[in-house]
């Protein structure tokens, strides 16, 4: 009953926007000309009251910490990369099991300006009424703090916008770009101030910006998982089918747009490859996702020593552990793709298959 219960909350009543603040949610109904789809109108109202509570928060949290956010140093962030559906939350649920590392929650990401205050004795309260997720993805933490993220066009299908621009921040403006790169260095420099910790972060937008995140922290690490492109479509046009529910504020077609499944692919791809050139040697290492589910622990231990994590011996138990706890878990079982959709595939992602030699 509390799982229908939560899954109720996140499909109709709480959003992802729950951390933005009163002036940001403003400018960006403003943005949107207010059209807003009479469904989600509690959502905005909801949304409306909490933006008011983390305006508040957020003047007391700058007031207070923002000297100490600051002076404070994020020492060589872990990145995880990788498109939508090819195994990189679970790497990072794997990867995050170390202690000697820290990694966003989902109360973090959704307040990224207001946790530092409120997570102590809020997050208790409200966390058992959310769907679980142990380590949560930053991408929700941008939208909250600049909504420039190409998650925005889950929320606004109708925007004229553009929101896909920042998917690479390649085509955004020189004062977006550098808004995105304060605020993301604020909120990593914020978690940091909570553990004291190196941190492991995860967001698939992040693997078309390895460039950008090099020259934020130019001692970040990157591990890439990749998975076999057909596989990523058909599991990504599931994702796509599950998400309207979440996170729309408008109305918008019930069908999945195919050529943005692929242009969105190959955009990021194209970015990535090109931006490897760009990482230093020892600061990136690259595995499959058959690799990682076929042998997990020597994966994981091939990643500790090629990006030098420490002592891997020290936490191979929990790790397995991990593994065991997950075992029984059943993929999600996709249709058949028909000759047209493959010949489309590999006609857009051609680039990964000749990289990674997966078959056509």
């Amino acid at each position: 009953m509390i799982n229908l219960f939560r899954l109720w909350l996140a499909q109709g009543l709480v959003h992802p926007l729950e951390g933005i603040t009163f002036g940001d949610w403003l400018q960006l109904l403003r943005r949107e000309r207010f059209r807003i789809s009479p469904l989600r109108w509690p959502r905005c109202a909801w949304i409306t009251g909490v933006s008011l509570w983390n305006s508040i928060v957020a003047w007391h949290v700058k007031r207070r910490s923002a000297s100490a956010i600051e002076a404070t140093r994020v020492e060589a962030p872990i990145f995880i990369l990788g498109h939508y559906r090819s195994g990189t939350t679970y790497l990072h649920e794997l990867l995050a099991t170390d202690p000697r590392f820290a990694s966003p929650n989902r109360y973090q990401a959704f307040n990224p300006t207001t946790f530092l205050a409120t997570e102590r004795w809020l997050a208790p309260l409200v966390e058992p009424f959310m769907l679980p997720r142990r380590v949560q993805e930053d991408e929700v933490a941008m939208m909250n703090t600049t909504g420039l993220s190409p998650y925005m066009d889950w929320c606004f299908p109708r925007s004229n916008e553009g929101y896909r621009r920042y998917l690479t921040l390649h085509e955004a403006r020189v004062d977006e770009v550098a808004s995105w790169s304060n605020a993301y260095e604020k909120f990593l420099k914020s978690l940091t101030l909570k553990y004291c910790k190196p941190l492991i972060l995860k967001s698939p937008p992040h693997t078309a910006r390895v460039r950008l995140l090099l020259k934020l922290f130019p001692d970040a690490r990157f591990v890439h998982i990749r998975r076999d492109p057909y596989a990523v479509f058909v599991s990504t046009i599931g994702l796509l089918k599950a998400l309207p529910p979440i996170f729309r504020l408008q109305g918008g077609p019930k069908s999945i747009d195919v050529e943005s499944v692929l242009q969105t692919y190959q955009t990021m791809y194209d970015a990535y490859f090109d931006d490897c050139e760009t990482v230093p040697p020892h600061q990136l290492v690259e595995i499959a996702y058959e690799d990682l589910e076929r042998d997990p622990i020597g994966q994981l231990e091939m990643i500790y020593d090629s990006l030098k994590m420490g002592d891997f011996e020290d936490v191979r138990p929990a790790m397995e552990a991990y593994v065991a706890s997950v075992a029984d878990y059943k993929k999600n079982r996709h249709p058949n793709i028909d000759d047209a959709t493959r010949a489309r595939i590999v006609a857009a992602w051609a680039r990964s298959f000749d990289t990674w030699g997966y078959p056509r």
